[in-house]
């Protein structure tokens, strides 16, 4: 459009060209064959659905809490909790050099040097608490509980991590938007530079002009520069998400796709039953009455049951036995009731009490705070999307603005200035539509944690 008025001086090119020889051509050809072959290796294509599968194979604080759960996982067994009994096994031996002197009443003597004498013993036994006040049931409940939390902080984490990944993901995509809008007002600030150069030797324009058109032209290029710098440092967190070398060059699909319109009473059915966080409350709150019913547990007497074999042999140089063996069974059973601990109990048990109702607020408390975030994003969310539709419209006109402007900046109605003005509004509509679809995705992202249904998208 506006290089119409560009002089292009058709005789200089003739003579230039005659001057290149063949070796020149050739030359010539066999650079742009090699700019060619290298512009074919593209960095990689990452969609978003490939950083969250490789966030989710590799980020290091999944792992972790991965690696927790697995500890969990080993620890919920009924030995942990004191079903099973305990099986001992014991053995020793010992040996002895003496020099003994005896004297019987009788006048009797027994004297010997370097007597030997050893000892072999070996037990096993068996120990088995078969009641404790039904304590052991109660222990095996708390692991599955304590084991659901370690779940829920995996799922919490892993939602986290989708959340930052995507974050940083859409992130790139409207920074890469906005460098595309930004290069092509390069281009054209390059070309209006140009015009007013030429302009300015036909007497047709100003020196002001061109300075005017050079420092838009430095503007533009400056806020080139400072977005491409956020796309190196938003591309590195999200490698360092993914958990690989930070390094790593790639490239994103170009466009936001939104979601359908997301239902409110929907999103909020599911926060009450999906959301983690809220799960974890609920699950502290079991977890306090089974401190409860721990303690009351302890008022009750503990049984167990004792079997046990020993096998004993001994063996003398002196003295009144030259060999001993003796082997048996012992078995029996115990009896233990804590009749008065200086009311401990009663003031754990009270403890315990006022620990279930601090639970049961904290989760209230927690419902309404989510329940309140839930409805101010989602306030947030609606007004976002009305506000795309608005810039969508505000972009239509600002680019028919921008076109009649250049068309009447082609013709000489209208000054360098007026253009550039023009040019801005078509430059901030641009933006402001790119950061509006960015705000409701990143909405969208927010109201599917909150939900607890991150994972499903």
């Amino acid at each position: 459009m506006l290089r119409k008025w560009l002089i292009i001086k058709l005789p200089m090119v003739k003579r230039i060209y005659s001057h290149m020889n063949f070796k020149a051509v050739w030359f010539a050809l066999a650079g742009f064959f090699a700019l060619f072959a290298t512009s074919v290796a593209y960095p990689q294509l990452l969609t978003a659905d490939q950083a969250v599968t490789l966030a989710l194979e590799n980020n290091y604080s999944i792992r972790i809490s991965k690696l927790d759960e697995t500890v969990l996982q080993n620890n919920l067994s009924r030995g942990n909790a004191g079903f099973l009994p305990t099986v001992d096994l014991s053995a020793g031996q010992s040996n002895s050099i003496t020099n003994t002197e005896q004297e019987y009443l009788s006048g009797a003597t027994n004297n010997r040097d370097n007597a030997k004498a050893n000892a072999l013993t070996a037990g096993a036994s068996v120990n088995w608490t078969f009641f404790n006040g039904l304590r052991m049931f109660n222990t095996y409940d708390q692991l599955k509980h304590q084991l659901k939390s370690g779940e829920l902080n995996t799922k919490i984490r892993i939602e986290s991590t989708i959340a930052e990944v995507l974050s940083g993901y859409y992130n790139i995509i409207q920074l890469k938007q906005k460098t595309s809008v930004l290069e092509k007002a390069v281009k054209l600030g390059e070309e209006r530079v140009e015009i007013a150069n030429e302009m300015l030797m036909l007497g047709a324009g100003s020196r002001l002009g061109l300075l005017q058109a050079e420092v838009d032209l430095n503007t533009d290029k400056s806020l080139l520069l400072n977005l491409k710098e956020q796309i190196t440092e938003a591309s590195i967190s999200l490698n360092v998400l993914m958990a690989r070398d930070a390094a790593t060059v790639f490239t994103v699909e170009d466009t936001i796709v939104l979601l359908p319109q997301l239902a409110f009473s929907l999103m909020k059915a599911k926060m009450e039953q999906s959301n983690p966080e809220l799960r974890m409350s609920e699950l502290n709150v079991q977890l306090a009455m089974l401190n409860l019913r721990d303690i009351k547990g302890r008022r009750s007497p503990v049984l167990g049951l004792n079997l046990g074999y020993n096998y004993n042999d001994q063996s003398s140089e002196s003295g009144f036995l030259k060999s001993s063996r003796s082997t048996g069974f012992n078995y029996g059973i115990s009896a233990n009731l804590n009749v008065f601990d200086g009311f401990n109990l009663s003031r754990q048990q009270q403890n315990a009490r006022v620990g279930i109702e601090s639970a049961e607020l904290q989760h209230q408390s927690y419902l309404e705070q989510l329940s309140a975030e839930l409805l101010s994003a989602y306030a947030a969310y609606t007004s976002k999307l009305q506000m795309v539709l608005f810039e969508k419209q505000n972009l239509q006109t600002a680019l028919i603005n921008f076109e009649i402007a250049g068309e009447r900046f082609g013709l000489g109605e209208l000054s360098g200035f007026e253009f550039r003005e023009a040019q801005k509004n078509q430059l901030s509509a641009n933006e402001r539509l790119i950061n509006a679809i960015f705000e409701v995705r990143l909405l969208e992202i927010s109201l599917k944690q909150l939900s607890g249904s991150l994972l499903d998208e």
